[in-house]
């Protein structure tokens, strides 16, 4: 999430939707009052962690101390310092979640700001995304779960009320979309450009993800009897709003 003061917008990062590299390439043109969660470590490669939004976290007895807990836990120091931004920022603004949280929270928190900024998000096919989401999450496992089995313990996880892996309420009010623009994955250069002409930064070009992979096979080899419905069981709203279909068009 940023909330730009400088040029009064407000970006929602959905999950695996390159809102890492949004962030890096919004990064520099941030105002010394403007706010971002998330994607700190991936910022702080290429800049000084000297940032005005950076400081004002660190700078006190209690966000000194969360960063050497962070360090003493074995991360690095960027990772150690964009784990502290977000837990400090979401106690503070009341958040159910640091990276990405629910539009909801981000209203109630900022009420001035989302009834007068500019609001945008992208989207990406939830079929595809819940493979990008299966690979990244079972990246580190030795012997990962099939998928069928990662979408069985999604639903489990929704079923007790836990919409981690849902983009949907990120963007929504009341299951109404509640943001000015909604870019799509499947356009992202060119959505962007038409997200930064809209906030006033024309000319601002999106950076290279360096999350982005390509899939071992066709990301629709992952899926096996049942799955189809699975991903549409958790994600309908959004398949169903965008119109997006299993075959990717």
């Amino acid at each position: 999430m940023i909330i730009s003061h400088r040029h009064r917008f407000i970006f929602i990062h959905c999950r695996k939707v390159a809102g890492s590299s949004m962030k890096v390439t919004l990064a520099p043109h941030l105002g010394r009052s403007d706010l971002i969660l998330g994607s700190v470590h991936e910022i702080l490669r290429d800049s000084s962690p000297l940032r005005p939004w950076v400081l004002r976290t660190l700078a006190s007895p209690r966000g000194a101390w969360e960063l050497w807990a962070a360090l003493a836990k074995g991360r690095d120091w960027r990772s150690a310092v964009n784990k502290v931004l977000k837990k400090r920022q979401k106690r503070r603004l009341g958040l159910s979640s640091s990276s990405h949280p629910p539009a909801v929270d981000v209203q109630r928190a900022f009420p001035d700001a989302w009834g007068s900024y500019f609001k945008f998000c992208f989207v990406r096919n939830p079929y595809e995304r819940a493979v990008s989401d299966y690979l990244y999450q079972t990246r580190l496992e030795p012997n990962p779960p099939s998928f069928s089995v990662f979408l069985g313990q999604v639903q489990a996880e929704a079923r007790e009320g836990d919409e981690k892996h849902d983009n949907w309420p990120m963007y929504t009010i009341d299951d109404r979309v509640a943001v000015d623009f909604v870019g799509r994955f499947e356009h992202l250069a060119d959505d962007f450009r038409q997200a930064m002409r809209l906030a006033g930064l024309e000319g601002v070009r999106l950076s290279a993800s360096e999350k982005r992979r390509d899939y071992p096979k066709p990301w629709q080899d992952y899926y096996g009897p049942g799955d189809r419905e699975r991903v549409e069981s958790l994600f309908g709203r959004e398949i169903r709003y965008f119109g997006y279909d299993f075959e990717g068009t």
